[in-house]
């Protein structure tokens, strides 16, 4: 796996960064010339000779070392000038115009991105290919550790490929690419030494974020070195600043590779901290809001080796090591109310085959994971160890007039071991193992130049997190009581997606429809009870049938000039089926509505491309949700709309790119129904954005 490297830098006093900040503005503004900006990007996929304009890339498979369709899905990722061009606090709010995608959140900082209605445990982030190893997945408070201004790829996987990773067939990955270990160093001109400086700053949330990165390399040993820091205040919104919502982080990497022969080798130390606040003084959230200050420290040791009769043939291994501690104060560094320390290590070990037999695209690899969570403060859930073990395979095959058939399976174990506590509840410590397995087949059809079908079918599961078999207390930043069933099963069940894709001359678009039925969904819903002693409602755990279906369509025009448009919508609708819970009375023949279900959303651009600058207008929309659970707070639609410019020009070995962004100019009164504020403050109010970025 071929990688190149960012560096950030950290800057400790206020003045300095912004300092920073201008001299980066000033340099870009100085550039004499424009020269060419909107690349066009080669991806070579698989066994059929099929070459298509795709309008800003083309696809050319003429080698089997992909499926087609694995191909065009990169194609949408965001990196480069599209990445720059969605920039944004965090991850989720970076690819929240993705189809199928939305934002749970709690605050600016604690967001994290739902896929499919599916949020949690069954949407999973990687860094380079490994679990992001924070909590983001366990509370809507806690927030993903990961900084965005230092991504140099984001992409939202899909279809078989997700096994490589997770169980959750049904949800989805969110990769995150940083390139950490720096095995490809050069730049795209072959300089062997290379890196960034990037700016940004926005209204809504005053304040910046900078990073700075570097790559160096001789005598077949590359480098990186990267910091970042961001400093973002309250938020605004329409109706007033939203206090305590303020951001704090800070991070940086290290990276080394050595090559010797056949074989690569390399290291990488990757560090963030974050101090950011939860809002409160309401009903429902604590009375002076809360203070979360998190650090997570990762080291990873990896290697593989490139076979003489076919580069493409690798065989991969890497060994991350975690460490993740999460304090959660009540008020500006008053009594911890909650501590998390998390000690993780995972093995990965994975073997790549360009092609066997009438076999391409082969995967096949192993995971091992050892995990220790210990607990503080006013949360009751015991200590707990777990050991996790699975195996997966990958593999496609080209099949009658145009069929391409995508073949995954995962199988596995998880293993939890509780211990004693005096806050837990010791009728709840109870060992438990679960067996798991998932598959997805994958049946692609080329239906005419460049034209596919493609139909999904799965299997989902996932064990319970241990909140959701041993958590028995308040969770007083969620604003919640939580109770957890240390009987639950795994969570299964089957599904499938329709999906259609077209490439012309004119337009690009593809539609898609998707429907899973979950035979033990595990979710905590509300029971519509109070623990009166802390004033918090009180969710429990519980498994039911549910299923959940919906669509997505997008369409963009093929010009690299001139006009350029682009439009996405994504539905999704979920419904339990006689929930076990016997808080809940639904009768057994009966459906009820799912909670935290995104509404039916549309975004649309429409922009206009000269050689090196791009200006266009944007909208956002989002119906009003109806479609609740028992308790659940409806939700009223919104619109938004928004103007963007970007220039990109290259200057004495340098290139210099300057985005400025205006949402929400109308200062719209935006709900997101997946916020635990939504009832309190709207989301950001009009915003001004600039990003300003030199690469060389």
């Amino acid at each position: 796996m071929i990688t190149t490297m960012n560096t950030t830098i950290m800057n400790t006093s206020t003045n300095m960064k912004i300092s920073l900040i201008r001299a980066a503005m000033g340099s870009l503004l100085l550039g004499g010339f424009l020269h060419s900006s909107f690349a066009q990007i080669t991806e070579q996929d698989s066994a059929q000779d099929f070459v298509q304009d795709l309008g800003s890339s083309v696809v050319q498979a003429e080698s089997p070392a992909h499926a087609i369709l694995e191909g065009l899905r990169e194609d949408d990722d965001l990196k480069g000038d599209k990445l720059e061009r969605a920039i944004s606090t965090t991850i989720a709010e970076t690819i929240k115009n993705e189809p199928d995608v939305a934002i749970r959140s709690m605050g600016p900082a604690a967001a994290r991105p739902v896929i499919k209605g599916l949020s949690g445990s069954h949407v999973e982030l990687t860094e380079d290919g490994a679990f992001c190893g924070d909590m983001s997945a366990t509370s809507p408070d806690h927030a993903v550790a990961s900084e965005v201004l230092t991504a140099h790829r984001l992409r939202v996987l899909r279809g078989p490929h997700i096994l490589a990773h997770s169980f959750s067939a049904a949800g989805g990955v969110v990769l995150v690419e940083r390139k950490d270990i720096p095995f490809d160093d050069s730049s795209s001109d072959g300089a062997p030494f290379h890196g960034y400086v990037t700016g940004y700053s926005e209204s809504a949330q005053p304040g910046y974020a900078t990073a700075v990165g570097a790559n160096a390399s001789t005598a077949g040993i590359s480098l990186k070195g990267e910091l970042s820091a961001r400093r973002m205040g309250d938020m605004e919104t329409p109706d007033g600043t939203l206090k305590n919502t303020d951001i704090e982080n800070r991070s940086g990497a290290v990276g080394a590779a050595y090559a010797l022969g056949r074989f690569r080798f390399g290291a990488s130390y990757r560090w963030f901290d974050s101090d950011y606040g939860i809002p409160g003084g309401f009903i429902g959230g604590h009375p002076n809001g809360v203070d979360i200050e998190l650090w997570k420290r990762d080291l990873t040791l990896r290697g593989f080796y490139l076979p003489a009769n076919d580069v493409r043939d690798t065989l991969d291994v890497t060994l991350r090591i975690n460490r993740y501690h999460h304090k959660e104060f009540e008020g500006k560094k008053g009594a911890v109310g909650a501590e998390f320390a998390v000690n993780q290590e995972n093995l990965r070990l994975e073997k790549l085959l360009a092609s066997l037999g009438p076999l391409f695209g082969i995967r096949l690899g192993a995971e091992l994971e050892r995990r220790w969570i210990e607990m503080g403060g006013y949360v009751f859930t015991p200590p707990t160890r777990s050991y996790a073990g699975s195996a997966f395979a990958v593999a496609s095959m080209s099949g009658w007039r145009g069929l391409e058939i995508t073949v995954a399976a995962r199988l596995g174990g998880a293993i939890f071991r509780p211990h004693e506590s005096v806050v837990a509840d010791k009728d709840a410590i109870e060992d438990r193992n679960f067996a798991l397995w998932a598959f997805d087949a994958e049946f692609s059809q080329h239906v005419g130049v460049g034209k596919f079908l493609t139909l999904d079918l799965f299997r989902t599961t996932r064990a319970p997190t241990i909140e959701e078999l041993y958590n028995q207390g308040p969770h007083l930043a969620a604003y919640t009581y939580e109770r957890g069933n240390h009987k639950q099963d795994a969570e299964s069940g089957y599904g499938s997606e329709l999906e259609y894709r077209s490439y012309g001359d004119l337009f690009t678009w593809r539609a898609a429809a998707h429907a899973t039925y979950f035979l033990n969904y595990l979710a905590p819903r509300a029971t519509g009870d109070t623990n009166w002693s802390q004033l918090l409602p009180i969710y429990q755990v519980s498994g039911d049938e549910a299923f959940l279906f919906g669509g997505s369509a997008s369409v963009e025009t093929a010009a690299e000039r001139g006009i350029h448009a682009t439009a996405s919508a994504s539905y999704v609708r979920g419904m339990y089926r006689n929930a076990n819970s016997s808080s809940h009375n639904d009768s057994k023949n009966t459906w009820s509505d799912m909670p935290q279900i995104p509404p039916l959303k549309f975004h649309g651009e429409l922009a206009y491309l000269w050689e090196h600058v791009r200006t266009g207008a944007h909208t956002d929309m989002a119906l009003a949700q109806h479609k609740v659970d028992k308790y659940e707070e409806r939700t009223p639609g919104h619109i938004t709309f928004g103007l963007s410019t970007e220039i990109h020009w290259e200057l004495a070995l340098a290139r210099y790119s300057l985005v400025f962004r205006a949402d929400n100019l109308l200062d719209a009164d935006v709900r997101n129904h997946l916020s635990r504020l939504k009832s309190v403050m709207p989301e950001k109010g009009r915003n001004f954005s600039a990003l300003a970025k030199i690469e060389w």
